[in-house]
């Protein structure tokens, strides 16, 4: 226990450096400081009418992006959930935060469970709520497609995104009120935590 405990205050020095054991260019898949991706992360707590509306969400925010783009946004879902600032379900988290919700819903509500978009994206899910596929935004709980809201706006970005952001794919992912050089560690458990200082994930 008294080894145990003395890795955990390691991991908590290395986080307020911002790992600054791995900040060599290459490090941590040469995610920013703030956006690296962490190691397995502990199993979620979910129902199955959580679990349907995050596929949904999967589906449709994220149609033609990566594994890792999909499952980037199934995670700003969660830690939306999470942090109970939005909201302490995945459903009034999109129903009410999501624009496809908001455009599509019908559509949405409509997609079963034999439908190829929804297998794919249970694929994601089912990995993201049981900790096999890593936060990669880290902690994320905001994202945006900048060429099409640069458009809607007239050039601009809303003001939660001025700081710098993590792309993945057609989407950047942010942590506005995360302090910068922050660590998400929230959502780990203690080998992940000794995983990600020992050996960092290969990208």
């Amino acid at each position: 226990m008294q080894g145990r405990g003395l890795l955990v205050a390691v991991a908590f020095v290395l986080s307020a450096g911002a790992l600054s054991l791995f900040e060599d260019g290459a490090s941590l898949c040469a995610a920013p400081a703030g956006f690296a991706d962490t190691a397995h992360q502990t199993p979620l707590t979910y129902n199955l009418v959580e679990r349907d509306y995050l596929i949904k969400t999967i589906a449709f925010e994220a149609p033609n992006e990566s594994d890792r783009g999909k499952a980037a946004v199934a995670y700003v879902v969660l830690n939306r959930k999470r942090s109970r600032r939005w909201a302490d379900n995945v459903k009034d988290v999109v129903t009410w935060q999501f624009e496809p919700w908001m455009t599509r819903r019908k559509e949405m509500e409509n997609l079963l469970p034999n439908d190829p978009r929804y297998k794919a994206a249970a694929r994601i899910a089912d990995a993201v709520l049981s900790g096999d596929i890593p936060d990669p935004t880290a902690g994320a709980t905001h994202f945006l497609n900048p060429v099409v809201v640069r458009q809607r706006r007239g050039g601009s970005l809303p003001s939660w995104a001025a700081g710098g952001g993590y792309a993945i794919g057609r989407h950047t992912f942010y942590a506005p009120d995360r302090p910068a050089g922050a660590v998400h560690w929230a959502g780990l458990s203690f080998g992940g935590i000794v995983r990600l200082i020992f050996k960092p994930p290969a990208c």
